[in-house]
């Protein structure tokens, strides 16, 4: 929000009412919540009281491993996800299957191994994608890098993950151009979101903003 040339932000894996204070005082465009089996997941319960004191304009992403359709739809149906996220082993049915129960964004997880992987994942019917970091046995949040020089010219807008820090995110935006960045354990300390390294994030991509432009479709304008 602070740079329109900049890459989108997400705040992802918030837990407490005081993570969402913080966010509003920051401002992302992104604010993930976690409803995977992860040390940061939270209940449903928990996601709507958040929700409802998370600024409007900055949207809510619900995170999800491998869940029921039905259980996802309601929760976005019921005002507390704009953007439902998947992060298992979802394939292109299961994204038909939960579409026809809610028009939410979605943006679906790539555990990048291969160029491959990705020029696959470009067919399925998402809105975006997410490239993450593959490691073996888990999903997502392994707050490591991957080779971003294996990203292919893209048409589909995504988000880019794993392991983005103030120090490496100029050379990620400079290499792969996402149209978005999702960022978690790099801005914690002790498990706990850090405003300060939130804060020195933000302006870091909004800094390499300036120099390199994306347009919807993640490439450079």
């Amino acid at each position: 929000m602070g740079n329109e040339a900049a890459a989108k932000i997400k705040i992802c894996g918030l837990k407490t009412i005081e993570d969402i204070h913080m966010v509003n005082r920051r401002k992302p465009d992104f604010a993930g919540f976690v409803f995977a089996g992860s040390k940061r997941r939270i209940t449903p319960e928990q996601a709507a009281e958040m929700k409802k004191e998370l600024l409007p304009e900055i949207r809510s992403v619900g995170v999800f491993v491998n869940e029921e359709p039905k259980r996802i739809a309601r929760m976005a149906e019921d005002g507390v996800l704009d953007y439902i996220q998947l992060h298992g082993d979802e394939n292109g049915e299961d994204i038909r299957r939960l579409k026809d129960m809610t028009e939410k964004p979605v943006i679906k997880a790539v555990r990048v191994r291969s160029r491959e992987d990705i020029l696959m994942a470009e067919k399925l019917p998402c809105e975006y994608l997410l490239l993450d970091t593959y490691k073996k046995g888990e999903y997502g949040g392994s707050g490591e890098c991957f080779c971003w020089e294996m990203i292919p010219e893209m048409e589909k807008p995504f988000f880019l993950a794993g392991g983005l820090n103030e120090e490496n995110i100029a050379e990620a935006l400079k290499t792969c151009r996402p149209w978005a960045v999702d960022v978690s354990s790099s801005v914690e300390t002790d498990e706990r979101k850090d405003e300060e390294k939130v804060r020195r994030f933000m302006r870091a991509v909004y800094r390499a903003g300036t120099l390199t432009p994306v347009c919807a479709a993640g490439k450079k304008m």
